[in-house]
């Protein structure tokens, strides 16, 4: 096999740290470009054979510097809602653009909202696309732009679309906070209905099958939907925090449109949030058959052991 070195754009994140971990394990060479290397330092404990190149992902001369003597590129990059207009599709561009131009193979981190309300459950990926977000409808340029540049261009991509991530590095304002609140017995927010079904993927999980993917020979153009490791609820979910925690935490939740408008006026992600509220109030469940049957079996930490192994890292990252 040829000497690979992958990329990581967007390595101070939760998937971004969850796919060097699963390359770490296969000791496979990584470059990541971070805008801050002091945060970055923060992110590399227990990774070897990682290249740290301070740069930016929006700025084409960084990425091209930064796409040197690369095999693959992982596009973890995310932002804050508010800035997904103004920002996502020419950041996306510009990697797209140098992935073309280094023959790279590019391993994007797909998500559910193209989908719009599932029109049955489990979604394979025959599902149609039909986001009927904002949010969503940039999902679904952005998924374009890689379909057209194969199309033209020969680029070589594997899309690995996932659920919500919990976990390690999930740092959002939101999954982390649960967990810190939950250790000192404070009360848990969530948003939406507690008794919905409902999935979610732990992060390590999430990046093992990007990996996987992004080394199988069989993904080249492909979609594979990832799961969760099985169904539960809000509450389910909720609850095994706090059972596990052993704090007596209560949990309790915020469902109304209006009381989330209210509040965007003074905080625009929360503004942001209500047109996505429709995931926390509707059942869609992802089937991830296709991947078993082209690259192997799925990898599915069950949530009993992900929500400790979050409660460690919780503990240990906050000083708790």
């Amino acid at each position: 096999m040829t000497k690979q070195t992958h990329l990581i754009l967007g390595f101070t994140g939760g998937i971004g740290r969850a796919v060097a971990s699963a390359l770490n394990k296969r000791n496979i060479q990584m470059k990541v470009l971070v805008r801050d290397a002091e945060k970055a330092a923060k992110y590399t404990t227990g990774l070897n054979n990682i290249d740290i190149m301070q740069g930016d992902g929006s700025v084409q001369e960084d990425i091209e510097k930064a796409f040197e003597g690369v095999s693959h590129v992982h596009y973890c990059i995310n932002m804050p809602y508010q800035k997904w207009e103004e920002q996502a599709l020419k950041m996306f561009k510009i990697c797209v653009d140098a992935s073309v131009s280094h023959n790279v193979k590019l391993i994007f981190p797909g998500n559910v909202y193209v989908y719009g309300h599932a029109k049955y459950n489990p979604v394979d990926e025959k599902h149609p696309h039909a986001a009927h977000t904002d949010k969503g409808q940039i999902r679904m340029e952005m998924e374009e732009m890689l379909t057209i540049a194969r199309k033209d261009n020969g680029l070589d991509y594997t899309i690995v679309r996932m659920p919500d991530f919990y976990g390690p590095f999930v740092i959002n304002g939101f999954s982390e906070q649960l967990f810190v609140n939950a250790i000192k017995g404070k009360t848990m927010r969530w948003i939406g209905k507690l008794d919905v079904d409902l999935e979610l993927i732990f992060i390590e999980d999430g990046g093992e099958a990007m990996v996987m993917a992004a080394l199988s020979e069989k993904s080249s153009g492909e979609v594979f939907n990832i799961p969760g490791c099985g169904i539960t609820t809000s509450a389910k979910y909720l609850q095994e925090i706090a059972d596990q925690a052993q704090s007596k935490s209560k949990y309790s939740t915020l469902n109304s449109d209006f009381i989330f408008k209210a509040i965007g006026l003074f905080m625009p992600v929360m503004k942001e949030l209500v047109e996505m509220l429709y995931l926390k109030r509707e059942k869609l469940i992802l089937n991830g058959q296709k991947f078993i049957d082209t690259i192997g079996p799925l990898p599915a930490t069950d949530y009993s052991t992900g929500i400790k192994k979050t409660l460690d890292w919780t503990k240990s990252y906050y000083k708790l």
